[in-house]
């Protein structure tokens, strides 16, 4: 399935290191809203937040309550998600993650400041949808801008990172909980200030950073700008303007575009369901990212603490520690499954591993919860201790499968001329069911306990069947050959990738998108920067 060879990769770092850094940067737009993901369930906990609000955990409204103040964030990143398609396409990949960037910044700082001189969470609700706006709208943006600009070698990896980000920032978040409890024992409100205001740093170093990157060189294209957008793929590329690789993949580039520059929404909708391959693209994207929810990561992301607390873990520094080492253990199997997995797995088994090990660990969870029920007082037992270790276990599968690799998938196997639209609306529907589910945890794990993870393990198993119909192999293959993986019998097709060295992405790793009529009209790249021929498309 691959070789899984260490030097390669920081090889490959130091070859593709301008793809790397911009990927590196962009990517602090995951941590930004895995940070806030992080920090909330613990902030919920915290007496001094409490305190602030009025609030009364042991009133039978409080659960409800929580789901509310969780699941806020995600109705402002649904319509951030939404937004992502008018503003990507009209203003650039770089400038929405600006807009966006400073948005959140503005929602975040809200958050920081309420609470001043009342009790009332009106102003808390207003910071995050303002925050969750930028969130959403960063979300559906990076993987599309990183996808859009790194090397087809490397391009999963890339993609990915930005999970890996996310899941870096939900694990700083968790310490940031865990020391703030420690260090202040009384109510303060900076207790809970302080989680709010630190969750503003990866938004300024997105802010900083972005600034020195280029455009996506297939969104110029599409703009015809074409003498912009050869300058940018040699940029991201290392390479000159006139070298050869960077001439024939801007070609590529402006062929797969032929006659579909500028389409307005109406006419993306129409492109998006022209036919059974083209429909079936669009709504790849979507229902992974449906199925990603349901895996039940999130419940664990925002209500950890609880979590813990519900099979056996007793104190509330305990249950934030317990979260805090969650959080680690899931960086460290991110970075080694974007090391390892994406690139030479493929993202076909990584997905189906991934479910395997996530059902295991759900059904554990949720059968030991139905077997032996925790009682207050009661020391932890063996069984207990194990489905303790099964919350990392099932979040080690999920960080090299369903966690980056849905990423991946959806901007990869998107058509460049309706990517934003397709990407908005995988986006909306994570965020949808993000919400739903942030709103349904706690109200579940109230009423229906163990049902709770049995649930998430039956939705396990059915996406791995998915995965194994549905889910074709991309590794290595060019974005502008990717449609071909979708074209004839979808579940034909799909089965025999499951086989590794049947799988058809080795045959399309070197294949070329270009025109029929010969090398004679595919224009090249001159020294000042301009592209003549492919007569399709006019530079404005």
């Amino acid at each position: 399935m691959g070789n899984f060879d260490v030097r390669a990769v920081f090889k490959d770092i130091k070859i593709y290191r301008r793809a790397y850094l911009l990927t590196a940067v962009a990517s602090f737009g995951g941590m930004l809203f895995g940070w806030d993901t992080g920090l909330i369930g613990g902030v919920l906990t915290m007496d001094a937040f409490q305190h602030s609000f009025k609030l009364d955990k042991t009133s039978p409204d409080f659960s409800n309550l929580q789901g509310n103040i969780v699941s806020v964030l995600q109705a402002g990143c649904f319509f951030g998600a939404l937004s992502s398609f008018y503003v990507s396409d009209t203003f650039g990949r770089k400038a929405a993650l600006i807009i966006a960037d400073i948005i959140f910044l503005i929602g975040s700082l809200v958050q920081t400041l309420c609470a001043i001189n009342t009790t009332s969470l009106a102003q808390l609700y207003v910071g995050r949808v303002i925050g969750g706006f930028g969130v959403g709208l960063i979300s559906a943006v990076v993987p599309t801008y990183v996808g859009e600009n790194a090397n087809k070698e490397i391009r999963g990896r890339c993609i990915g990172c930005m999970q890996l980000f996310n899941v870096t920032g939900i694990c700083l978040s968790f310490f940031v909980n865990y020391g703030i409890n420690l260090q202040i024992t009384s109510l303060s409100s900076a207790k809970w200030r302080i989680p709010f205001a630190l969750q503003m740093l990866p938004g300024v170093l997105l802010l900083a950073g972005i600034f020195f990157q280029n455009e996506s060189p297939r969104w110029l294209v599409e703009k015809n700008r074409l003498r912009d957008a050869a300058k940018a793929l040699a940029r991201v590329r290392s390479k000159t303007l006139d070298d050869k690789d960077v001439a024939q993949e801007l070609d590529e580039i402006i062929t797969d575009f032929q006659g579909h520059e500028r389409l307005p929404l109406i006419a993306q909708l129409k492109a998006a369901c022209s036919s059974k391959r083209m429909f079936y693209q669009a709504s790849f994207a979507v229902i992974l990212m449906f199925w990603q929810q349901w895996t039940g990561t999130n419940s664990i992301n925002y209500y950890a603490p609880q979590i813990f607390q519900s099979i056996g873990l007793k104190g509330q520094s305990a249950g934030l520690f317990a979260t805090g080492i969650y959080g680690v253990v899931k960086i460290v199997c991110t970075a080694l499954g974007l090391m390892f997995a994406t690139e030479q797995m493929g993202r076909k088994w990584s997905l189906i591993i991934g479910s395997a090990g996530q059902a295991f660990a759900m059904f554990y969870i949720g059968v030991n919860s139905a077997v032996n029920p925790t009682k207050a007082g009661d020391a932890l037992s063996g069984t207990s201790i194990f489905a303790i270790v099964c919350v990392y276990l099932f979040v080690v599968f999920y960080s090299f499968g369903w966690g980056p690799i849905p990423f991946v998938l959806s901007s990869e196997c998107s058509p460049n001329h309706v990517r934003s639209l397709i990407m908005a609306a995988a986006l909306m529907t994570q965020w949808l069911f993000n919400f739903a589910i942030a709103k349904l945890t706690p109200i579940m794990l109230a009423h229906i306990t163990y049902g709770t993870f049995l649930l998430f393990g039956s939705c396990c198993i059915l996406m791995g069947i998915y995965t194994v119909l549905c889910v074709p192999e991309t590794k290595n293959v060019p974005l502008e050959s990717i449609h071909m993986l979708f074209e004839g019998d979808i579940i034909q097709g799909c089965i025999k990738d499951t086989i590794p060295r049947y799988s058809r992405a080795k045959k399309l790793q070197h294949h070329h998108n270009t025109n029929e009529v010969g090398s004679d009209v595919h224009g090249e790249v001159i020294n000042k920067g301009t592209v003549i021929g492919a007569q399709h498309i006019e530079e404005t």
